[in-house]
C-alpha cells in the first residue's frame, strides 16, 4: 500500500526521449491515474514530449487507440523519406495521421501545464516550448538529429531537447509536486532484446553516429538523475525494443504499468 502522504500529493511528470520505447510513458500515466495521482505538469523530450503534449491535451485515450492500431507496415508508411541535406525524414506523414485523430491546439490552452523540450543548435542551447501550436512543438523536440529534419525558423535550428538534455527534470515549474522522472535510457536488461556490437568491418558512418550519440544520452540521463534527484525514477531499460517498434505498443504499455508500480514500492520501502 502507498502511503497517504504519498497519494495526496499532485504529480508532475517528466518523460524521456527514446523512440518506441517511450511508448511505456502511456502505460505509466495509465496506472498513475488508477492509484490516485493528480498529474497536473508535464515536461517531455522527443516521444516524452508527443505523449506528454497530448495527454495534457485530453487526448490519451484516442492516442492509445491509434498507437494499438499501428502495424510494422503502418510504421514504414508513415517514412517519407527526404533527400534534404537536414534529416532522413520528413516527420510529415506521420504528424498528418495524428493531426486527421487528434487535432492540433495550443499549448496554453491545455487543462495541465505541459512543456516540450528541444535544442537550438545555431544558439546551443535548450529552448522550452510552452506556447502555440502542439505540433509545433513535439516536431522540434523529435527532430532526432540525421534521422528527421530539423526544423528552420528564422535564424534557429531546432533539433531533438535529447541532444542536451534527455530528461528535463531542470525545467520543472511546480517543484512542491511529487516528482516522477521516467528514464529510457536505462540500463540494459537481459530479458529483452539482445544488445548489438558494432561491426567495424559492416558499421557505416551513420552507424557510428548514432551509437556515439546514444552511449552519450544514456550517460547524461544518469548525470542528470544524480544532479536533481527527482522524487521517483521510472527506469526504462534501453533494450526493452528498438527504436521504430511502434507495431509493439500493447506490450510496451503493459511494461509501462510494471515498471511505475515498481519504482512507487521501491520509493514506499524506503520511505
Amino acid at each position: 500500500m502507498l502511503e497517504k502522504a504519498f497519494l495526496n500529493r499532485k504529480v508532475t511528470l517528466v518523460l524521456g526521449g527514446g523512440g518506441a520505447r517511450g511508448l511505456v510513458h502511456i502505460g505509466i500515466i495509465r496506472r498513475l491515474e488508477e492509484l490516485g495521482f493528480e498529474i497536473d505538469e508535464v515536461v517531455g523530450c522527443s516521444i516524452g514530449a508527443l505523449v506528454g503534449g497530448i495527454y495534457a491535451q485530453g487526448k490519451m485515450d484516442v492516442l492509445e487507440d491509434w498507437m494499438q492500431r499501428l502495424t510494422k507496415k503502418s510504421v514504414f508508411n508513415m517514412m517519407d523519406f527526404s533527400w534534404k541535406g537536414l534529416g532522413m525524414m520528413k516527420g510529415v506523414k506521420v504528424f498528418n495521421a495524428l493531426k486527421s485523430v487528434i487535432p492540433d491546439a495550443n499549448i496554453e490552452t491545455f487543462p495541465i501545464l505541459f512543456k516540450a523540450v528541444a535544442t537550438d543548435l545555431n544558439y546551443e542551447k535548450e529552448v522550452v516550448l510552452d506556447f502555440g501550436s502542439m505540433y509545433d512543438a513535439i516536431r522540434a523536440s523529435i527532430a532526432i538529429p540525421a534521422v528527421f529534419t530539423a526544423v528552420e525558423e528564422e535564424n534557429h535550428v531546432y533539433v531533438d531537447g535529447g541532444v542536451l538534455n534527455p530528461l528535463p527534470i531542470n525545467h520543472v515549474t511546480k517543484k512542491e509536486n511529487l516528482i516522477i522522472a521516467v528514464n529510457l535510457e536505462s540500463k540494459p536488461d537481459k530479458q529483452y532484446s539482445v544488445i548489438k556490437k558494432l561491426d567495424p568491418k559492416t558499421s557505416n558512418s551513420l552507424d557510428i553516429l548514432q551509437a556515439s550519440y546514444y552511449v552519450m544520452r544514456r550517460k547524461m540521463s544518469r548525470m542528470i538523475v544524480d544532479l536533481y534527484h527527482p522524487d521517483v525514477v521510472v527506469d526504462i531499460p534501453y533494450n526493452i525494443c528498438n527504436l521504430w517498434d511502434y507495431h509493439r505498443s500493447e506490450f510496451l504499455v503493459q511494461k509501462g504499468r510494471e515498471y511505475i508500480e515498481k519504482a512507487l514500492k521501491n520509493k514506499t520501502k524506503a520511505k
